[in-house]
């Protein structure tokens, strides 16, 4: 193949055969991949507004140039419909950004992954989950999206465990890391438009971001007491936040959610009466093995974020007064959002647009 040598010959190969070769050269994640054809990999081009070999981004460690053709045949190996193309582009453009920081997210020992979140009415379109079981399988578009990501991180990128990528364990994030918000039953405007977009905008966001663990609470009605269950799950020794203070991923359930906007809290009281309470004592912030800033202390207890917005809030999910809290990589990685656009600089409101490139 021109770009990155993947194209295989169905008729010669058996897809047996195939798995096993791209896996032994380290082209997959250990799981089963779609035989990258020309047939399949041209489909992908229909949907973007680039020429195949347009390099849209250099991703570190290994600098590799992202191609839309390299993007593409990594995007049929996950086993993406060709409809997620945009969504693909927009992501890797957007971890290329220096405040991204993917060359330290890529070289550490922590097992930091790249959470991909979608808004606006593209998502429907493509049949996005949001709501019951957004961050677990079963959904075609969460599943493969946030694959193909992963996929680009080691082929093109260099992310190749013990390689490119020195995470001491790894993280099930690193497979798949991607969900729409619920922007149905958000009492709050949605990710995007808190950001400055219009409501009708499609976007993608990144953001360095462990892998979440749940908060239990179907018990607490006072938006107080929901957040402190929230922040005494955050405030943990040995949490990445308690040692180097950045962003904090909170998705939070609808029923959390609404429960505290009933009582008519806003996103930004949120933010800020999470931002003022969570705090850890400064002799277990220091566990982390780095200076604490001492300008996040305060009676020798330090905060765990550096203002109210590094509290990265996205309401999803289904039934069930569940929160997820996922801490990020600290001061070094901001994440970013990008919208969708168009050649003439308009914002996509749907796949057909793409269609008229």
């Amino acid at each position: 193949m021109k770009g990155c040598g993947c194209y295989i010959d169905l008729q010669v190969d058996s897809l047996e055969k195939i798995n096993m070769e791209f896996y032994q050269k380290g082209f997959t994640d250990g799981l089963p991949i779609i035989p990258p054809t020309p047939e399949r990999v041209e489909k992908f081009y229909r949907y973007s507004l680039k020429d195949p070999e347009d390099v849209i981004a250099v991703l570190p460690p290994r600098n590799g140039k992202a191609t839309i053709e390299k993007i593409a045949v990594n995007a049929v190996m996950a086993g993406c419909p060709p409809q997620l193309m945009p969504f693909l582009e927009h992501a890797i453009m957007a971890i290329a950004e220096e405040k991204f920081n993917l060359a330290a997210l890529n070289a550490t020992t922590h097992p930091i992954a790249v959470a991909m979140i979608i808004n606006g009415p593209m998502k429907d379109e493509i049949g996005f989950n949001y709501s019951t079981g957004c961050l677990g399988p079963g959904n075609l578009a969460n599943a493969t999206l946030g694959r193909a990501l992963r996929l680009c991180l080691i082929n093109i990128a260099g992310a190749i465990p013990g390689v490119g990528d020195h995470a001491t364990m790894g993280s099930p994030a690193k497979y798949t890391y991607c969900f729409a918000e619920n922007e149905d039953e958000n009492p709050w405007e949605p990710l995007h438009v808190e950001r400055g977009f219009p409501e009708n905008s499609t976007t993608v966001t990144v953001m360095g971001a462990e892998a979440p663990y749940n908060v239990n609470d179907h018990r607490s009605i006072k938006p107080e007491d929901i957040l402190d269950t929230i922040i005494h799950t955050i405030s943990t020794a040995g949490s990445n936040n308690s040692h180097v203070p950045g962003e904090i991923l909170v998705i939070m359930g609808p029923e959390h959610a609404n429960s505290i906007a009933d009582e008519g809290w806003e996103k930004e009281d949120v933010k800020d009466y999470i931002h003022e309470n969570a705090m850890v004592s400064l002799d277990l912030a220091d566990r982390g093995g780095r200076s604490f800033d001492k300008k996040f202390a305060e009676d020798n207890m330090v905060r765990i974020t550096r203002s109210r917005d590094d509290i990265v809030i996205v309401v999803a999910g289904g039934i069930g007064r569940h929160t997820l809290v996922a801490p990020g990589f600290g001061e070094s990685s901001k994440s970013i959002t990008k919208p969708l656009k168009l050649k003439n600089g308009s914002y996509a409101t749907s796949i057909e647009d793409y269609l008229k490139r």
